[in-house]
This record gives structure tokens, C-alpha cells and sequence, in this order.
């Protein structure tokens, strides 16, 4: 009895004594561990930063104005006639030829559209940087059937208009809502220009070997005392509205001297 006793004993004596197998190990070796992968936060560091501009967005909201007119006829008095009116709306200005390009001009807003677009290329002008307001100026004034509106004679025009009384630094910004001399210029926000028709038909022209309607297109503002107009068409081999002839020298005349 003794000896089997003894013999018991000495079996639970090697058991104790018996390799643990270590399952942290196993365990271990199933999940990777934080220097062999990189953590999100150290991806996200590395990744580039996401850009928040959403590029030239362009609203444009129409309606109809009751407004007294008169076609110039001598002896003749004013008629309240109805005109569409149009407020044209950025989140910001398009600066190069590229974002301007990519603005719509077709359809009949385009005409409205057009003219904004015009003074938007004035705003980039500074005896710096030329090249961006005639290469945006050509793409309003040439078109498939004037193809060479834009000449040597604008370009030359528009920097002796700029310079002038250092006209570049203002000119542009006066057509926009809530600008006026007294506040040296500063538009509202967000960036508006309100247009409206010219209220008689507008006028045909042949010259070039194609029939084109030519609109006029007002602006009242502040920096004037009276109104000023540009006059545009519709090509009608692309559909896209451009600016007649020589009609944008009218937005660069002198305006009211900006206060100090």
C-alpha cells in the first residue's frame, strides 16, 4: 500500500513538473502587432489634404420689371413697358479663362450672363497680369462667325482705360450689388450683378454673312448717374452669346472716385 502511495505521488510530481504551452504566443502571432501595421491615424496623416473649393458656381434668378421707357422719338412721351431682370449670382469670380469657360452661355440667360462675365475678365486685369483679361475677353468677343472682334486696338484700349486714374483697381468691382463710391467699391455678399434688358426689339445685322439679333443689356449703379449698356448676340452656329463689337468701352468710362 506503502508503494502505491509513493508511486502516486512521484506521477503528480512530473505532471507539475510537465512544459506549459504558452497560447499568448499563439495568440500573439494571429494579430499583428502595432509596429508591424501602421495605425488610421498614421494613414490619415499621410494622405493628402482634401480640398474644400467647389469652383465657380453661378446662380442666375430672372424676373419681370415694370419699367418707364422711351425709344428716343422726338415729341414723344415715356411707356411703362415690362422687362426681364436678372440677378447674377457667384460664390466667386471666376480668374482664369479655364473657369470662365466652363460657365454656360447658351439659352436666354445667356445674354445676362454674358455681360456679367465681362466684367468679371476687368477684375482680373492688373498691369502685372494682362494676358488672363485678354484671353478671357477674346473668348467673349470672338466667335464663330466674328472671329476676329478682339484686335490690337482693344487690347490697347483697355490698358490706356486701366491705367487711368488707376481705374483697374475699381472699375470692375463698381457693377457689382452694394457698391458705391463711398464704401471705396465693396460689393455685397455674396457676389451679385443685376442686369436687365434694353426695352425696344433688338436690331438685325448681316455684315458678316450671317443674320444675328443684337440685344442691349443695362446696368444702373451707383457710380454713375445715368445707366450703361453693352450689346450682345447669340451666334447661332454654337448657340453661345458674345459681346458686339467695340459696345464693352461703355463699362470702362470714368465712374465716381472711390472715398479713401
Amino acid at each position: 500500500m506503502k508503494k502505491i502511495i509513493i508511486i502516486l505521488c512521484l506521477m503528480m510530481v512530473m505532471v507539475g513538473c510537465a512544459p506549459v504551452h504558452d497560447n499568448t504566443d499563439n495568440n500573439t502571432d494571429n494579430k499583428p502587432s502595432p509596429t508591424d501595421n501602421p495605425t488610421n491615424n498614421t494613414d490619415n496623416n499621410n494622405k493628402k489634404e482634401e480640398t474644400t473649393d467647389e469652383g465657380v458656381n453661378m446662380n442666375v434668378e430672372i424676373t419681370t420689371i415694370n419699367k418707364e421707357a422711351s425709344d428716343g422719338k422726338e415729341n414723344e412721351g415715356k411707356e411703362t413697358v415690362e422687362l426681364k431682370q436678372a440677378k447674377v449670382i457667384f460664390n466667386r469670380l471666376p480668374e482664369t479663362l479655364e473657369e470662365l469657360q466652363e460657365i454656360d452661355r447658351t439659352g436666354e440667360d445667356g445674354k445676362f450672363v454674358t455681360m456679367a462675365l465681362l466684367i468679371c475678365a476687368f477684375k482680373t486685369w492688373t498691369p502685372d497680369d494682362t494676358e488672363t483679361c485678354e484671353a478671357m475677353m477674346k473668348e467673349l468677343l470672338n466667335s464663330p462667325t466674328v472671329e476676329n472682334n478682339y484686335t490690337d486696338y482693344t487690347r490697347s484700349f483697355v490698358k490706356e482705360r486701366m491705367n487711368q486714374n488707376d481705374k483697374w483697381e475699381y472699375i470692375a468691382d463698381a457693377y457689382f450689388d452694394g457698391a458705391q463710391s463711398l464704401n471705396a467699391y465693396l460689393p455685397d455678399d455674396p457676389l451679385t450683378i443685376t442686369l436687365r434688358e434694353y426695352p425696344y426689339a433688338p436690331q438685325e445685322s448681316t455684315m458678316y454673312g450671317t443674320k444675328l439679333s443684337i440685344e442691349k443689356i443695362v446696368i444702373e449703379f451707383e457710380g454713375a448717374d445715368s445707366e450703361r449698356s453693352i450689346s450682345v448676340y447669340q451666334d447661332p452656329k454654337d448657340n453661345k452669346w458674345y459681346v458686339w463689337s467695340d459696345t464693352y468701352k461703355a463699362l470702362l468710362a470714368d465712374i465716381k472716385f472711390p472715398a479713401k
